[in-house]
């Protein structure tokens, strides 16, 4: 490999892309023995913990020395330092990796050498295997306040992809290139197909910067993805392997990373932590075996356009806090980099200002100081919502359309997703209603069947609607707990399930009949059993013409709302026919009270419906202004 010649003769003599190319390989056995060191430290001081595995990595950045993988185990704590088997020798290394990556870089800044020659003089030499907690954060964190083995390495890393841009053989796509055989260019270009689709989506922010050479027998691709020194993807294309090494500050970002490639057969090894300016920060290794030519470029260019929604991620899920929990959030992110809509339009137009601004417009009186906006309009609406503003905010940006435009729809959107709250509140006041008929002609029907067999049965249904009711008054009262303003809701769905209530209680009574009664009282039961089922079918229909918005259906429901409460009124005569042809025809006292009993449910369930109707009304004539 041009890497081993390069360490066992120096720099002379060599071209310079030939040196870069070395010095970039350096680079990836360099990070890799930090992250080494760091795990051995971490499970010495928590010997309790399994010991992590860098395989992977180890094979990823070209290091074939298997006894390095038992190091994280072998590591000990002996007092104040940590015994680190063949330590001199990873010294030692770094070292000679150090200069491999510096001497590209010194070339045209002779001042990195003196930095280097410094910085390996304090290196110390380890012949006991042992280092103390400070010198291995010395050697393996770039620290804020002082010069370090790891802050040199940044440095040159950076200095050596803008060298590797200035010494490119040619441009793939965009990507710098050099080195390349000719299998790689078209595995360059897919990757870079990926990348230019939704490049565009990061709009002003820089990153994406791509470079690509051959090592040896693999391909490398790398991006720089955006501006923070720990965040980088590495590509290691070998035969139809595709190794992917991906470093980041945030770990939630890096499980994004890991869904947002899910749809291939990726094999990731655990993360793994190190230190940079005293920060945690966090890699992982996947790898995929490509089934054949086709497979691995169309991977390629999925991990390419995946990149751009990277950049700026963890800022959006924090503007996306006062709108959404943890979960959802993070599952709109994940919408938006699939519609390849993304994030930083809606960053780039003002974040979480955009939507604060809609809300002062648009919700009044429904939200207060602290809310969240899911707590008021709930997950899946505010969820539609966000959608709404990230797909706008990404076409007024490419599109060069009007912001102020953009912020009135979205003004526009939220308002009409505030009032979406009132037409699911009617919708699940029909759904009670539809409750309340069933359990009418439950009772109608065991008014009919009376003294026959399977009243039982009619009685454990209706037990069963009358639970169903009740979890639909739970859920508006939850409803009306986000939105105060549609408080009227619960007197509502109060009085009809008070209905619910009484046709539950007239279906058990109805089962406690023994004997068919006399005729004269039985037509009037079946009577007044009628006239409920009638008075039920026109709440429903009254609710289902509230919840449009057309001019007929509101007049469709305002004629229903007079035909419950005429209903009402021939359902208080009826009962009282009832209890009048009871008191002179029942055959014992058992009869009359249960046939005045349930006269009484049957009556109160149209009076509860009556009851209803008039709230409905009410709140349909103040939504119309009158």
């Amino acid at each position: 490999m041009k890497s081993d010649v390069l360490a066992a003769i120096g720099e002379a003599g060599l071209q310079q892309p030939a040196a870069v190319n070395a010095a970039l390989a350096a680079n990836d056995r360099i990070k890799y023995v930090f992250t080494l060191l760091q795990m051995a430290a971490s499970h010495a001081d928590q010997p309790e913990q399994p010991a992590p595995l860098l395989r992977r990595e180890r094979l990823a950045c070209g290091i074939q020395d298997p006894a390095l993988d038992d190091l994280p185990a072998a590591t000990s704590r002996t007092g104040a330092r940590y015994h680190i088997p063949g330590l001199p020798a990873l010294l030692r290394r770094i070292a000679a990796d150090l200069r491999l990556m510096a001497a590209p870089v010194a070339v045209i800044d002779p001042a990195i050498q003196p930095r280097l020659d410094a910085l390996l003089a304090a290196l110390p030499a380890a012949e006991d295997e042992t280092l103390d907690p400070a010198t291995l954060a010395a050697i393996t964190q770039a620290r804020p306040d002082a010069d370090s083995l790891h802050r040199l390495v940044m440095d040159l890393h950076r200095a050596l992809n803008a060298l590797q841009a200035t010494l490119a053989e040619e441009r793939i796509d965009g990507a710098a290139a050099y080195g390349l055989a000719p299998e790689d260019r078209p595995r360059v270009a897919a990757f870079m197909a990926g990348l230019n689709r939704t490049a565009p989506l990061k709009f002003d922010h820089p990153g994406l910067a791509t470079s690509a050479t051959r090592q040896g027998q693999r391909l490398v691709v790398q991006n720089d993805i955006g501006t923070t020194d720990a965040h980088v993807v590495v590509v290691h294309i070998e035969g139809l392997a595709v190794t992917v090494t991906y470093t980041d500050v945030h770990p939630e970002r890096l499980r994004f990373f890991q869904d947002m490639l899910s749809g291939h057969p990726v094999t990731w090894t655990v993360s793994q932590s190190g230190q940079l300016g005293g920060t945690p920060f966090h890699m992982a290794t996947g790898r995929l075996d490509a089934a054949d030519e086709t497979a691995c470029r169309a991977f390629l260019t999925t991990l390419g356009a995946r990149l751009v929604f990277l950049i700026d991620w963890n800022r959006a899920r924090r503007q996306l806090r006062a709108f959404l929990p943890g979960g959802p959030r993070v599952a709109l992110l994940r919408w938006a980099a699939e519609q390849e809509v993304g994030h930083r339009g809606f960053l780039a137009l003002g974040g979480a200002k955009l939507v604060n601004e809609a809300i002062e417009a648009a919700a009044g009186s429904a939200m207060h100081f602290g809310d969240r906006l899911s707590d008021v309009l709930g997950v899946a609406e505010t969820e539609a919502f966000l959608r709404f503003v990230l797909t706008g905010a990404t076409g007024c940006l490419r599109q060069r359309r009007s912001v102020s435009l953009l912020r009135d729809r979205i003004r526009a959107e939220l308002a009409r997703h505030f009032s979406n709250e009132q037409t699911r509140l009617i919708g699940l006041a029909a759904d009670h209603a539809g409750l309340v008929f069933e359990l009418a002609s439950l009772a109608r029907d065991g008014a009919l069947a009376m003294a026959e067999a399977g009243l039982d049965r009619q009685q454990a249904r209706a037990a069963d609607y009358e639970r169903d009711a009740d979890r639909l008054v739970n859920e508006v009262r939850a409803a009306v707990r986000r939105r105060p303003d549609h408080a009227g809701f619960v007197p509502l769905m109060h009085a009809a399930d008070d209905a619910a209530d009484e046709l539950e209680e007239a279906v058990f009574l109805l089962a406690q009949f023994t004997a068919r009664l006399p005729a004269p009282v039985l037509d009037r039961l079946q009577a007044l059993a009628a006239l409920v089922v009638e008075a039920a079918q026109e709440w429903v229909k009254a609710l289902l013409g509230a919840a449009e918005p057309a001019p007929e259906d509101q007049d469709d429901a305002l004629v229903a709302i007079d035909r419950v409460l005429a209903l009402e009124h021939l359902a208080d005569d009826a009962e009282r026919a009832l209890s009048a042809a009871a008191v002179r025809d029942s055959v014992d006292f058992r009869q009359l009270h249960l046939c005045t009993a349930l006269g009484t449910r049957l009556e109160e369930a149209a009076d509860a419906m009556k009851r209803g109707a008039l709230l409905l009304r009410d709140r349909l004539m103040e939504a119309s202004g009158g």
